[in-house]
C-alpha cells in the first residue's frame, strides 16, 4: 500500500484527487488545502473545491496557510511514501517539506516545462498563439516549477481554446495517465530528466487589472486574449454610451458582453447604443 498526501485547492485539483481514490493500492493519508475564505459580493466564508470534495468523501483534510514546525511534525507522523500536488500555490515547499514523503512530491503542471512556469500557464499559451502544449509531471524542488521532469504528455491547443477548455483537456489527460505514471515513478524514482533552465519562460499572473484589451494588437491576438481570460478574470474594455458616459464592458467572447451594472447580452443587441473606446489603455 502506497501512503500518499495530496496538495491542491482548485477544481482542477479535484479531477486528479478523484482519480487517485480509484487507484488500488493507494491510500490517501491526508489532503492539504487552504483555509476557507470569504468569496463573492457577500464575502461568505466558502470552502474551496478540494476542501468541499474532501469533506463530502470523509478524507483526512488539513487546511493551512503556512507549513509550521507543528504541521510538519504532524505530516511526518503519517509515514508517507509519496506526495502529489496540483494547483496548490503558496505556501511554497521548502526542502524539509519536500523530503517528508519517502519518494518526495510530484507536481502536475499544464505546460511543457521549462516553458510557461508560473500560476497561469494555460491562458498565456493561448494568448501567445501556441498550438501545442503538454502536461508535465515533475518532482518538486525548492524553486517554483523548477524540478526534474518525470514525463510530459503532449496535446493540441485548438484555435478557439478558452482557459476553461484548455485546463479541462490538460487535467483530464493527466488523470487518464495518472495511474501508469505514478506506479512507474514509484518503481523507478530516479528516472528523471533535468529541465533545460536556459529555455524557461514565465508570464505574470492574470488579474482584473491586466485584463484590459489592447486594441493595437492584431485581431487574432485580441480574439485569443478574450478566449484565454474566460472564465476568469474576463477580458474588458471601455465603452461610451449615448450620454457620453464611459463604462467598462466585459467580453466573454466576440459576441457576448456585459456592460457594468447590466446583464450579459449579445453585442449585436446593444452595439448601436455603445461605442468601444479603442484609444484608452
Amino acid at each position: 500500500m502506497t501512503n500518499l498526501i495530496f496538495f491542491g485547492s482548485s477544481k482542477h485539483s479535484v479531477v486528479i484527487l478523484k482519480k487517485i481514490l480509484e487507484i488500488k493500492d493507494f491510500n490517501i493519508s491526508a489532503v492539504i488545502t487552504k483555509i476557507d475564505k470569504p468569496v463573492g459580493r457577500d464575502q461568505e466564508i466558502t470552502a474551496n473545491p478540494v476542501a468541499a470534495f474532501s469533506n463530502q468523501n470523509n478524507l483526512n483534510l488539513l487546511q493551512v496557510e503556512e507549513f509550521t514546525p507543528d504541521f510538519k511534525l504532524k505530516i511526518k507522523n503519517l509515514k508517507l511514501d509519496l506526495g502529489v500536488c496540483v494547483a496548490f500555490g503558496p505556501p511554497y515547499f521548502d526542502q524539509e517539506m519536500i523530503d517528508i514523503p519517502k519518494l518526495k512530491i510530484i507536481n502536475i503542471h499544464p505546460s511543457p516545462l521549462p516553458k510557461y512556469r508560473g500560476a497561469t500557464p494555460g491562458p498565456w499559451q493561448i494568448i501567445n498563439g501556441e498550438t501545442k502544449s503538454a502536461v508535465t509531471f515533475f518532482q518538486i524542488d525548492a524553486l517554483p516549477d523548477h524540478g526534474p521532469i518525470i514525463t510530459q504528455i503532449p496535446f493540441e491547443i485548438s484555435p478557439d481554446e478558452t482557459a476553461a477548455t484548455f485546463y479541462q483537456k490538460a487535467f483530464d489527460l493527466a488523470a487518464k495517465n495518472l495511474e501508469t505514471i505514478l506506479k512507474s515513478y514509484i518503481l523507478n524514482p530516479k528516472s528523471l530528466q533535468e529541465q533545460d533552465h536556459t529555455q524557461k519562460t514565465y508570464f505574470p499572473k492574470l488579474n482584473k487589472d491586466n485584463a484590459q484589451i489592447d486594441w493595437t494588437w492584431d485581431q487574432s491576438k485580441i480574439n485569443r486574449f478574450i478566449n484565454a481570460l474566460n472564465p476568469w478574470p474576463i477580458a474588458w474594455t471601455f465603452v461610451t454610451n449615448q450620454q457620453n458616459q464611459k463604462l467598462k464592458m466585459k467580453m466573454f467572447n466576440r459576441t457576448l458582453v456585459q456592460i457594468e451594472g447590466k446583464k450579459i447580452t449579445p453585442w449585436s443587441e446593444i452595439s448601436k447604443y455603445y461605442t468601444i473606446d479603442k484609444s484608452e489603455k
